[in-house]
């Protein structure tokens, strides 16, 4: 029997948490009207599971693809199918871009890093472009067009790209410092921004608690993938819960 969790099941499990996690977030206006804004907070405290395991098996498609261009182009695919189901279910989610779009600039920058380790001559010219991404996101934040979890979701992936599969004795300690540090940088984002702080102004820092299930990955698949599943799923699920929400 192996020990560890395999790259299934802590698929679904990063699934079935971020699937609660919009159910809190798509009715969050029922709850607090049947006053029932506990469980609300338990929703999205356990949602904030699924962000950092989706972002580090990105970047471990990335490592382990032999297409990767195909890869890019499917996510790009389901940036696009999923942006109206995105809008419909999030109230106004117009000025945002849903997660895919996230892992989609996550992937340009690992493809950007690539390209400086292969030809160190045009490192210079990648960094810009990387730090371009990076400014060019930031700006558009502060034009109330925001991208899923900011700069430092678009980040997360190349961390557990960059550093996680390295042959050192400290590279995944580091691995997993600097995942929780923009994880704490995601929540302090938003904490700042916040007009009333309670108990849900913390909510973001649940997200930590998922590097420590991601310590008990073994790098194995499990016995089948479910490869399109976890893309489809997104843009139905987003789907199903607005027709609810028109019921309701």
């Amino acid at each position: 029997m192996q020990k560890g969790i395999n790259r299934t099941t802590l698929k679904w499990f990063a699934l079935v948490t971020m699937f609660i996690d919009h159910i809190g977030a798509v009715f969050v206006n029922e709850f607090y009207f049947i006053n029932m804004s506990w469980l609300y907070t338990l929703l999205r405290c356990i949602g904030r599971l699924s962000f950092p395991i989706f972002a580090f098996f990105i970047a471990e498609g990335w490592h382990y693809t032999h297409n990767k261009l195909r890869y890019f182009l499917t996510m790009l695919a389901f940036a696009c199918i999923s942006q109206p189901f995105f809008y419909l279910a999030f109230n106004g989610g117009y000025y945002s871009f849903n997660i895919f779009f996230t892992f989609l600039f996550s992937l340009i920058i690992m493809f950007l890093t690539d390209k400086i380790k292969n030809n160190k001559s045009l490192g210079i010219l990648f960094a810009t472009f990387i730090v371009t991404i990076i400014v060019s996101i930031y700006c558009l934040s502060l034009l109330n067009i925001n991208v899923d979890y900011g700069v430092f979701g678009v980040l997360l992936p190349v961390v557990f790209y960059l550093f996680y599969h390295l042959e050192s004795d400290w590279a995944k300690p580091t691995c997993f410092l600097l995942a929780g540090l923009l994880l704490i940088a995601i929540w302090l984002n938003g904490f700042l921004k916040s007009t009333v702080i309670n108990f849900n102004s913390y909510v973001g820092l649940f997200a930590i608690l998922s590097l420590i299930i991601l310590l008990f990955y073994n790098g194995k698949k499990g016995r089948r993938s479910y490869k399109w599943l976890f893309y489809i799923f997104y843009p139905v699920h987003m789907f199903v819960l607005y027709l609810i929400s028109l019921i309701v």
